[in-house]
């Protein structure tokens, strides 16, 4: 009976020990007189097995609020990617100090080079990590568009030649939109077409401006690339919103590009935004089915 009451006693204090109830060394204390000193070690790191697992699992009834987390083992790819930037970085540096130095041909093998490379490595990442897609894309293009016009005005080129060069890049980004499936390239390549065309017409507008000649070179690409969005609806509607929304964008083209001819009257300008407003808006509220699912609203 003596020996039963002793048992209980000494699971009670174990329970005290692993639940935290009273300080440790009260608890071997009590421990130690209970059984007389007669306790092995193995009783000692059974009891802090079962402490340890009572922790784990108290902790995980609280909700784990900070998990624990380990540092990823460095691998060879990691490695070579912190090399390859650091290498990139290095060479930009370099280059920044040193390029004026340069002869014209071998700046626009830099340029080259570097939009190519970062172009392939866009390629590389598209299926792993797509931000880095979009950083080398946006690298490679901006590099495109800014050493181009730089390298035309260095060597005395026209600005027909400076528009031709932009249309080009623009066609790039069109065709990259189908190579990569990234709706914004094909957004920004017909949008920036658009600004190109404007750019290039504004004279011939100018030289005799009406407004309705004015119109004649936009409300006609505007109905081709919005009737073409709705001929795509059916196959692929993700680029068919794109022409659509670019169609629409063109519809407004002749008044933006009326605002910096001297002779068009802000006030008839003025008035036929609000028509064609009008009627954009009463076009959006009939095909808003179609409009809803492309602009995802």
């Amino acid at each position: 009976m003596e020996d039963q009451r002793k048992r209980t006693i000494i699971a009670e204090i174990e329970n005290w020990r692993r639940n935290h109830l009273l300080p440790e060394h009260y608890c071997i204390f009590l421990l130690n007189l209970y059984t007389e000193g007669d306790r092995t070690e193995a009783q000692p790191a059974a009891a802090k097995g079962e402490r340890r697992r009572s922790d784990a699992s108290s902790g995980k009834e609280r909700g784990s609020a900070v998990p624990v987390s380990y540092p990823s083992p460095v691998t060879g790819k990691m490695v070579m990617a912190w090399l390859l930037g650091a290498l990139v970085i290095a060479g930009l540096i370099l280059l920044a100090f040193h390029f004026n130095r340069f002869q014209t041909p071998m700046q626009i093998a830099i340029f080259a080079c570097f939009a190519l490379v970062f172009y392939i490595l866009g390629l590389v990442f598209r299926g792993s990590a797509p931000p880095l897609t979009h950083l080398f894309l946006g690298l490679s293009f901006v590099i495109l568009i800014a050493g181009g016009v730089y390298c035309i005005t260095k060597l005395g080129g026209s600005h027909p030649m400076i528009l031709f060069y932009l249309g080009i890049i623009c066609v790039l980004l069109c065709a990259s939109a189908f190579v990569f499936g990234y709706s914004y390239l094909l957004y920004s390549g017909m949008l920036g077409l658009a600004v190109l065309y404007g750019v290039a017409t504004i004279e011939r507008v100018s030289s005799d401006y009406t407004w309705w000649r004015s119109e004649l070179y936009w409300v006609p690409l505007a109905c081709l690339l919005t009737g073409l969005g709705f001929l795509m609806n059916s196959g692929n509607p993700k680029w068919a919103g794109v022409f659509a929304f670019c169609g629409l964008a063109a519809f407004f083209g002749a008044e933006i590009q009326s605002l910096y001819i001297p002779l068009a009257k802000r006030d008839l300008i003025q008035l036929l935004l609000f028509i064609k407003v009008f009627l954009a808006s009463a076009f959006f509220f009939f095909t808003r089915r179609y409009w809803y699912s492309w602009l995802r609203l």
